[in-house]
């Protein structure tokens, strides 16, 4: 039985009797480490910031909020998941001269249906904050792989059941990088034509989770 139909019998879609099992195991995609045929010349190549969100991450996690905000500071390139851990921070702190600054900003943020999926994703709770979090990223115009990414991550398991679902038929490849990734189901295997896309959503989704999804949360509502 391949994952994929163990994906189907575990999400009820077919029954396991009615599943043949596989003769042979599908072969593995392998990606040779050394081949840097795919990579740009060194003199495109942007040199990478001194710091890094995990930086400021472990700063929170040592309770030193100075050091995490002055990173975020530094770090802030105007945009993205920088530029919401930022507020987020001045949020918390309630320095509202900072927040000031930076809401015009958070209004102009081209892919905030992103930050959002990725923020419905990290609350451990559905407590209908998450579901309004997906609906407001769906009218942003959220492509349907996304949405079906974020239920799948779901805290409720009927919201992660039918995440899953729609997440076979818009975006197998992805699918069976989450099966294996999160689901931990046995057999599925991370497909790298979908690890770029994955490995994107989910550092933004862990990141957020770590400072605090609820309070990143109250950030994005104050958004128009």
């Amino acid at each position: 039985m391949g994952w994929l139909d163990k994906v189907k019998v575990r999400l009820g879609i077919v029954d396991a009797e009615d599943v043949e099992e596989e003769d042979e195991p599908r072969a593995e995609l392998r990606v040779n480490p050394t081949n840097r045929e795919d990579r740009p010349p060194l003199d495109d190549v942007r040199a990478a910031p001194k710091e890094s969100i995990e930086d400021a991450l472990a700063a929170r996690e040592a309770g030193n909020l100075t050091e995490m905000r002055r990173l975020l500071r530094e770090m802030d390139r105007g945009q993205g998941l920088r530029l919401v851990l930022r507020a987020a921070a001045a949020l918390e702190a309630k320095d509202e001269r900072e927040l000031g600054e930076l809401m015009p900003r958070l209004h102009k943020e081209e892919q905030l249906w992103r930050l959002l999926l990725q923020i419905a994703a990290a609350l451990d709770e559905e407590d209908g904050r998450a579901a309004a979090l997906r609906a407001r990223a769906a009218k942003l115009g959220a492509p349907a792989w996304a949405l079906a990414w974020c239920e799948a991550m779901a805290a409720n398991p009927e919201t992660r059941r039918r995440g899953m679902v729609a997440l076979l038929f818009q975006d197998a490849a992805l699918a069976r990088t989450v099966a294996a990734r999160d689901w931990a189901l046995t057999g599925a295997e991370i497909d790298a034509a979908a690890t770029k896309r994955y490995t994107g959503f989910v550092h933004g989704r862990d990141s957020i989770r770590r400072f605090g999804a609820t309070l990143v949360a109250e950030l994005v509502e104050r958004i128009a």
